[in-house]
């Protein structure tokens, strides 16, 4: 016999009204329904026999939204050893019934078929012995049950593809409300921003053009100029990436890493010299890879520019192991005691995609900051 199909897919409502109706039943029925016609304790007195039969019959009805397959084989069982005693009874069976409505509420129909046929025979089978009428009474009451629990077991499918289309219906309202608000969002920023930043860089572009004839102060500030039209073309660049994300339309393919790590470097101040080094053994780098360590190297330079008073910042990027590398360290004074989210930023972007992040005091002084990225993403929670 396969074990599994005494396991219900579904609970029976257990309330404790029904519980209580259960209860109720099961006492009349294995009080007054056991014996001869006229008997009504039988419980308390004749054959031992039928008195063992009430109590499993009390126990079936009582427990049968507990254990509903034990309940109809018990029940059934003790029908047809009623029966084999040749002890008279009247009840019909309606424990077996009862049991049986359980049993095609909780469980598929195959299942409900495999698991019912013995005891279901078992019990009409000493219903015979009882008589023609009895047998008829039996089997109607039997196929009334096992109807009923089907129709139930129909409801309780229709009511839950009900909710569950429901859910899904609330869920893709959901999912259709957040992409029309980031579509918005993506079209304000691309207005506002996008905007802002290309006055910017044309106005930046203009005024280098109409400094004129070169001079020393005139080349400081046109060196100035030209770093502002970079840093906002490369800011524009970020934007239109970051606009992809939000209004679902994917972010363009990214330059690759070197290229991304000389934008940074372009838009430095004059007074810091920045020395970018890549190993050219480097190999291909996924995505995910460029984003994470180019907001590494943003965020890096961003401290030294406005903490460590730093001339000269070394930028290096080589392939360690099955990974990249990137490694920025600076001749300043190093980082205030209490840096910011800037640090946990970067940490928090090496960590999910598995890789590893330091950053403190340089060996010579200054500030160095040292991320380890594996080749293969593997996104962590």
């Amino acid at each position: 016999m396969d074990l599994r199909r005494w396991g219900p897919d579904r609970d029976a409502d257990r309330r404790w009204r029904w519980v209580a109706l259960d209860l109720l039943v099961a006492y009349v029925s294995a009080t007054i329904a056991i014996g001869e016609s006229d008997a009504t304790a039988s419980v308390l007195g004749g054959p031992l026999v039928t008195r063992a039969a009430a109590v499993v019959w009390f126990a079936a009805i009582a427990g049968r939204r507990f254990a509903p397959a034990t309940a109809l084989w018990a029940s059934a069982g003790a029908t047809a050893a009623t029966a084999l005693a040749g002890e008279p009874f009247t009840n019909l069976s309606a424990a077996s019934a009862l049991a049986l409505t359980m049993v095609a509420q909780t469980r598929p129909r195959p299942h409900t078929a495999r698991l019912a046929a013995v005891p279901v025979a078992a019990a009409l089978a000493g219903l015979a012995t009882q008589g023609t009428s009895a047998l008829v009474l039996g089997a109607l009451l039997h196929g009334g049950a096992l109807l009923a629990g089907e129709a139930a077991r129909s409801r309780w499918e229709a009511a839950t593809a009900l909710q569950a289309h429901e859910a899904e219906r609330v869920a893709a309202l959901q999912r259709r409300t957040l992409a029309d608000e980031r579509a918005r969002m993506a079209r304000e920023l691309h207005d506002a921003v996008g905007h802002a930043v290309t006055v910017m860089v044309t106005h930046a572009g203009a005024a280098r053009l109409a400094l004129g004839a070169s001079g020393v102060v005139h080349e400081d500030v046109r060196r100035s100029l030209g770093s502002i039209e970079e840093t906002g073309r490369a800011a524009l660049g970020d934007l239109d990436r970051v606009l992809g994300l939000l209004d679902g339309a994917g972010p363009p393919d990214p330059p690759d890493l070197a290229s991304a790590l000389r934008g940074l470097v372009v838009g430095l101040p004059p007074g810091l010299r920045a020395d970018l080094v890549v190993d050219g053994e480097l190999p291909p780098v996924e995505e995910p890879v460029v984003q994470t360590l180019h907001r590494i190297v943003q965020e890096s330079l961003t401290n030294v520019v406005r903490h460590a008073s730093a001339r000269t910042v070394r930028i290096e990027v080589s392939g360690v192991d099955d990974g990249v590398g990137v490694t920025v360290t600076d001749d300043g004074a190093g980082v205030p005691a209490a840096p910011g989210r800037g640090l946990a930023g970067m940490s928090e972007r090496a960590a999910r995609l598995g890789g590893t992040f330091q950053a403190g005091p340089g060996p010579d002084g200054g500030w160095r900051v040292e991320a380890r990225v594996p080749l293969t993403v593997r996104t962590v929670a």
